[in-house]
């Protein structure tokens, strides 16, 4: 199959998106004239700006990811609390502790402050400083989506954060979502991602140890982490799983989607 791209495609090889088109055998075009399946909204940015093509050939053929146009901390903050009923958002001047400020913009990191602060800082956020640990060790799960499946977890282990939120990685094993996730919690994962508009993409999640419940901190919809250099700590069998069961799930999301129209 053939993917229209646009406004950018997914030009570097750690992105996602390329381990699965190179595994199903897919292309990509930027060319709205070329003879392509299906489209694919895509701008490695927090925003996605208004995309005229895209939204006519969303009139003939299915689109993934042009739905969402914002995956702001504010804009998933609200869709989660909206799903799941609850919040990480706090007032730093009032809250007393230490908690975690983030930029709004995505992955522009963030460092652990102690409250209460006198003024929020414009364009940051202030979140719950959630303890995730075991064995001394921060658990993250890092959760692909793809057209409403979750084909896998990448279970991360980590650096405990201390004064950053972005801490080193020190190993990582992949599981199912069943086995990490219960029925009703995957049911509201599914619900965030309709109302975030977001088909194809990989949602940071974490259990916090006092109240046992979980988390969604962030949205990223256009993944990576397949790169030659390894940074995710891949081991070989467990890189090929993943990719194996990414790939059937895009492959089956975007076949079911064809069928639709």
């Amino acid at each position: 199959m053939i993917a229209l791209f646009s406004p950018h495609y997914p030009d570097r090889e750690f992105y996602t998106i390329v381990a699965i088109f190179m595994r199903l055998g897919y292309f990509a075009t930027l060319d709205r004239h070329d003879t392509f399946d299906f489209g694919f909204a895509w701008q490695d940015s927090t925003w996605l700006d208004d995309q005229p093509i895209l939204e006519a050939v969303a009139r003939e053929k299915p689109v993934l990811n042009l739905g969402c146009r914002d995956i702001s901390k504010r804009r998933v903050e609200a869709i989660f609390e909206a799903v799941f009923g609850y919040s990480t958002f706090i007032d730093p001047t009032q809250f007393e502790g230490v908690c975690v400020r983030k930029y709004d913009e995505n992955a522009r990191g963030g460092s652990v402050v102690k409250c209460p602060v006198v003024r929020r800082e414009a364009g940051f956020v202030y979140q719950r400083l959630i303890d995730s640990s075991a064995d001394g060790r921060m658990i993250e799960y890092r959760v692909p989506i793809i057209c409403g499946d979750l084909p896998v977890v990448y279970v991360q282990e980590k650096v405990v954060p201390l004064d950053t939120i972005k801490t080193e990685k020190l190993g990582l094993h992949v599981a199912v979502a069943d086995e990490v996730f219960s029925d009703d919690e995957r049911l509201r994962i599914g619900v965030f991602c309709r109302r975030m508009g977001l088909d194809f993409g990989e949602l940071d999640i974490v259990r916090a140890n006092d109240d046992g419940q979980i988390y969604i901190l962030d949205a990223n919809k256009t993944p990576g982490g397949f790169g030659l250099l390894n940074r995710m700590k891949w081991q070989p069998q467990q890189r090929r799983f993943a990719i194996d069961r990414l790939a059937a799930a895009f492959e089956a999301g975007v076949v079911a989607r064809l069928r639709a129209i």
